[in-house]
């Protein structure tokens, strides 16, 4: 991808993930949808806390994770259609916030269908997760999980003022401020606007990555150095 297209993508998707991780620990009983490992410490803390039977529904996320990202890379690699993927996590976030919208129109926050939306959510994030693996070029770094970005942006940072005062280096700090930049807005929205609307506002994040693959438009040029 070109390096403006990157930019764009590495803001929205880090966005997008922040915006869905936290709409989902917040509206649905801390329920981790991107950061899929934090659903074992919840559930280890719920544990320790009378546990209920629905504290077990958390655990039904690593399967279906695991199963967008063995999809995943089966239809990458019938199809090679990277735009495709990424809309498709838009798509799924759309199906997912209008199946909330009917859910809260009935007033049921629980149930078959309400675990199955969120799963949809799971699903999508897993998707997420699988594309900035097969593709590398894509974004910046990882845009669901920022543990390894702050890591990076941290010794990018040192490097550059200690020793390496390099336009490399500075390039890649950038980088890193990016996807922590964009995480860290999307997760306040998606704190702010769920807990008003609930999981209706996965709509955001969807129409927003849907537009920006499937619409074709001119970028213009945007330079990180």
């Amino acid at each position: 991808m070109k390096r403006d297209a990157v930019f764009y993508s590495s803001l929205i998707m880090a966005f997008s993930a922040g915006f869905v991780d936290t709409s989902t620990f917040t509206v649905a009983d801390g329920l981790f949808s991107a950061h899929i490992t934090g659903n074992f410490v919840v559930f280890a803390y719920k544990l320790s806390n009378h546990p209920q039977l629905r504290d077990f529904s958390n655990l039904a996320s690593f399967p279906v994770f695991i199963m967008a990202v063995i999809l995943t890379r089966k239809m990458d690699s019938l199809y090679k259609n990277e735009k495709g993927i990424f809309a498709a996590i838009g798509i799924f976030l759309i199906v997912a916030g209008c199946i909330a919208f009917l859910l809260k129109q009935n007033h049921i926050a629980t149930g078959f269908t309400y675990h199955s939306m969120l799963m949809l959510i799971v699903f999508s994030m897993g998707i997420q997760n699988t594309v900035t693996r097969l593709y590398a070029n894509s974004a910046f770094g990882p845009t669901t999980v920022m543990t390894g970005n702050v890591t990076k942006a941290i010794l990018d940072f040192f490097n550059y003022i200690s020793t390496q005062h390099t336009l490399e280096k500075l390039v890649e700090l950038r980088k890193s401020l990016v996807l922590l930049t964009g995480f860290l807005i999307g997760c306040v929205f998606g704190a702010l606007i769920s807990a008003r609307f609930g999981l209706v506002s996965m709509l955001i994040p969807g129409i927003l990555i849907s537009a920006y693959y499937i619409i074709p438009t001119r970028k213009e040029s945007l330079s990180l150095q």
